[in-house]
């Protein structure tokens, strides 16, 4: 009788997931596609028109704060916090009001400029859907982590063309832990988030030709990674110092008006900061196959790694809707870049630049939300297979180990300490 039971809540467990990791796939790929178009189109309109990167930002703060005063209960989004917070806490719950909290707040963010991505909102969003299939169906609440990994784990498998990226997420990132159950369910939904794949034919919004690697490029790939856990650490005090500045402003209209401002002037002076900065690391990495390095062209790569986090932090701190992971994958692509381009140029080092665009972005990645195997991951469905998988998990790894011993917390599990 106790078997059945089991085997029961396990088919329950099953079914439940596969919801969850479908409906969590399609807000995913609406929320990636209507975003995408709307910021291409905005960014095109305003260029013609370049003081309008001064205004557009002040526009998306504005509405995000009317929305999240009126019509969601005037509660802050603090991303993936939030669903630690639930599993942390076993009578906590993600409210139903966070999945068009998070998809219109990130959607709004982005199209305005804001200087991040869709993908912890989709996150949080897709978590929420997972908790509240548990409910819906009447589940345990043992199995709430499970769920919610099932909504992730569908949602990013869409939003960025790979299964193993959803699965390594949920499990690395959101469980934190691996079970027989969270790997059911988390497979399970990503089987779901896979079959709509195939229907929609997603792409990655870069992706690279690669042939083969070196092992003479060994001590770059190293050197690299070296340099992007130290970018990783300055992006996560980045964040957490500008949040905790911007959090100590009092009025809601200062901290609108001084955020907007700052990421106005910055989209002003370098429009590729402008959203999630994918369409700018297409069009440097472009650049870079046709045109020889120039210093102009070094310095312009050099600014967008050492602002993004910046715009992005305050981005963040004013009340935008989104996250690090956007905002490591540009740096980590354009420091890959610069760092190829450079030691080619000068050293003649004969490095594949490719190779280190795709390393770039593992390693930034790692270092920011310590997680080296969705970062492998992620990389190698840019790269378009495995084949860069022993030199990208190196980059990895010791971007993860380099910035978790100059500071061992991520944006994620950083906690403020109370006052004295």
């Amino acid at each position: 009788m106790r078997k059945k039971i089991i085997q029961f809540n396990y088919v329950k467990l099953f079914v439940a997931s596969v919801m969850a990791g479908l409906l969590s796939a399609l807000l995913a790929s609406v929320l990636k596609h209507i975003t995408e178009h709307y910021e291409e189109h905005f960014f095109k309109t305003i260029s013609a028109s370049s003081y309008l990167f001064l205004i557009f930002p002040l526009i998306g703060l504005v509405l995000i704060h009317v929305l999240r005063k009126y019509a969601f209960r005037k509660k802050p989004n603090k991303g993936i916090k939030e669903i630690y917070l639930t599993l942390d806490t076993r009578r906590n719950e993600l409210p139903s009001y966070k999945i068009p909290s998070h998809f219109i707040n990130g959607f709004l963010t982005v199209i305005f400029g804001g200087s991040t991505g869709v993908e912890v909102s989709t996150v949080v969003s897709t978590a929420t859907i997972g908790a509240m299939t548990r409910q819906k169906a009447s589940i345990a609440n043992r199995y709430k982590t499970e769920l919610i990994c099932a909504g992730v784990a569908g949602g990013l498998t869409t939003l960025f063309g790979s299964p193993l990226v959803g699965l390594l997420f949920a499990v690395e990132v959101i469980a934190r832990k691996v079970t027989k159950t969270i790997l059911l369910s988390s497979i399970s939904a990503v089987l779901a988030g896979w079959g709509l794949l195939q229907l929609l034919h997603e792409e990655p919004f870069l992706k690279l030709s690669i042939t083969h690697w070196q092992v003479s490029a060994i001590p770059y790939i190293i050197g690299l990674s070296v340099i992007a856990g130290i970018i990783s650490v300055f992006f996560t005090r980045t964040v957490i110092g500008i949040k905790h500045r911007f959090g100590t402003i009092k009025k809601d209209s200062t901290r609108i008006i001084v955020g907007a401002t700052i990421i106005g002037v910055g989209i002003f002076i370098l429009p590729a900061l402008f959203g999630d900065s994918y369409s700018a690391v297409t069009e440097m990495v472009g650049r870079s196959q046709h045109e020889v390095f120039t210093i102009p062209f070094g310095v312009t790569l050099l600014a967008i790694v050492l602002l993004k986090p910046i715009i992005s932090s305050v981005t963040l701190g004013a009340g935008g809707d989104g996250g690090v992971f956007a905002p490591s994958i540009v740096m980590g692509a354009l420091l890959g870049l610069l760092l190829a381009t450079v030691c080619n140029h000068y050293f003649n080092s004969q490095l594949i630049v490719a190779n280190f665009i795709i390393m770039g972005i593992a390693a930034v990645l790692s270092g920011s939300i310590h997680a080296p195997l969705t970062s492998t991951s992620l990389a190698c469905r840019l790269s378009g297979g495995f084949i860069l998988a022993v030199p990208v998990l190196i980059a990895s790894t010791v971007a993860r180990y380099t910035a978790k011993k100059i500071y061992p917390y991520t944006v994620y599990s950083y906690k403020e300490q109370p006052a004295q």
